[in-house]
């Protein structure tokens, strides 16, 4: 079953036929997370015997010799791991946030390149906004590169969330300008999580190579002691089978025509919200957000957006989270800071913003129907009357916040001057105050003076 469910999605990523029949290169993983891992070292291990034979080292001399990979700051968590545990340099290009909506320039990620680069990684849909990086640009720029200089550099396509959204697209007919998988030459590896919108249960991930000789093969252990000749090409051999088996189940059950009716029905609810939020207007007569998600057509379905920097208001994008939490609504809101794998550095993440920028998502999943959506404009209109009504108190304290995204802590004597506004504090005074906790707090003793309706607590 599991093999049966690897042959479906290669096939849907237009892996190469195997040439000797049988089934196709890859595995069920534990979410995208390990597929990222075994897609890296298999390109790590296939870079080490280029690179031995090109140099004349012995297996022991390239051990010394450190590799490095090329990738977007806007990588998911998985890839620091990789760097870490595995002992590869990351080389790391900044894209552009307000033009280019956090797309890798192609040209611009090839050229950090050199010959211990083991593989460029495009990301098919971040987690910061949902924008797709250009795989059919970065694959043209690779094919020039590696003929110009003799290198064989492959790309690695991280799919974790376009996986399962990008194929539907282009059978829909509202796909990408250029293909994203295996069709292009370059594509060696290209993993999926099954949970994220390919509707399985979390921990659900999936990796498939393009061969087995030279790629696959590096990652491969092959048992005998269970009856038989097993090959087991992740991480971990032992593992649940209920992700593969919940996959299988989902891909008999909607198929083709359910996945695409479910992928066309979260862009129209994605959709709906990125024109309400677009058409919302301050009481200056400005526009209330700035949109930063790539539209409606080749992005995930999700909607980015920070409230308009140009209205200079006294609360932010994570103020906003909260606040709506309080509506039982949890939208992400977060600053646009990483820390650089290559130096340790906490640095910018875009090269046009800097880090203590904020900006939010709405994640459009298969379950977020058009009258949860309604429901949650509803909310979102009332929490911005809320935020702008907030009275100078509250401004003063949130200007003393400013930069404070990583030490989240307000000592309390610098809360002492708006107790009176909280009522009180909800901590010993002894303690500090979370930043989350003071607008909590802030925001309940407003919204029970605009609607005597007390809110609910949340943990």
């Amino acid at each position: 079953l599991h093999d049966r469910v690897v042959n479906m999605i290669a096939s849907m990523w237009n892996a190469p036929v195997p040439p000797k029949g049988g089934n196709y290169s890859g595995a069920g993983t534990v979410g995208s997370t390990e597929g990222c891992l075994l897609g890296g070292l298999a390109l790590k291990f296939r870079w080490r015997e280029w690179y031995k034979k090109k140099h004349g080292l012995s297996d022991q001399q390239v051990l010394g010799v450190r590799p490095n990979l090329v990738i977007s700051s806007i990588f998911q968590a998985a890839w620091e791991k990789f760097f870490r545990f595995f002992d590869v340099e990351a080389k790391v290009i900044k894209p552009n946030l307000v033009y280019d909506k956090m797309a890798v320039n192609a040209h611009d990620l090839v050229s950090l390149c050199d010959e211990k680069t083991i593989a460029v990684v495009g990301i098919m849909g971040n987690h910061y906004n949902g924008m797709y990086d250009p795989i059919w640009e970065i694959d043209k720029e690779v094919e020039l590169l590696n003929a110009k200089m003799g290198w064989q550099i492959g790309i690695h396509v991280d799919g974790a969330s376009g996986g399962f959204i990008a194929p539907f697209q282009e059978m829909s007919g509202k796909g990408t300008p250029g293909p994203f998988d295996f069709r292009l030459k370059n594509v060696l590896t290209m993993s999926g999580s099954g949970h994220k919108f390919g509707e399985s249960i979390c921990g659900t991930g999936w990796v498939v190579f393009r061969h087995r000789e030279g790629l696959a093969s590096h990652v491969a252990t092959t048992v005998t002691y269970l009856g038989g000749s097993s090959d087991s090409l992740t991480l971990n051999f032992s593992r649940p089978a209920s992700g593969p088996y919940v996959q299988f189940y989902k891909l008999l059950r909607l198929g083709k025509e359910g996945y695409i009716s479910k992928v066309e029905n979260q862009m129209s609810v994605a959709s709906y919200l990125r024109h309400f939020l677009a058409g919302l207007r301050h009481p200056s007569g400005k526009k209330r957000f700035q949109m930063l998600d790539g539209g409606d057509t080749c992005c995930l379905p999700v909607v980015a957006a920070r409230l308009n920097p140009e209205l200079c208001l006294h609360y932010d994008d994570i103020d906003f989270q909260h606040a709506l939490s309080e509506s039982h609504w949890y939208v992400s809101g977060y600053s646009l800071g990483f820390e650089n794998p290559s130096n340790g550095k906490f640095e910018n993440l875009c090269s046009d913003e800097n880090a203590a920028t904020t900006m939010f998502r709405i994640v459009v999943k298969s379950n977020l129907t058009r009258n949860l959506a309604e429901n949650l404009a509803g909310n979102i209109e009332k929490i911005l009357a809320v935020l702008d009504d907030m009275d100078s108190g509250y401004e003063s304290i949130h200007s003393k916040l400013k930069g404070l995204a990583l030490e989240d802590e307000i000592p309390l004597k610098e809360l002492r001057e708006y107790s009176d506004s909280l009522g009180h504090l909800p901590v010993a005074p002894t303690q500090s105050l979370k930043k989350s906790q003071f607008i909590q707090q802030s925001f309940r003793k407003k919204k029970q003076q605009k609607s005597s309706i007390l809110a609910q607590n949340i943990c």
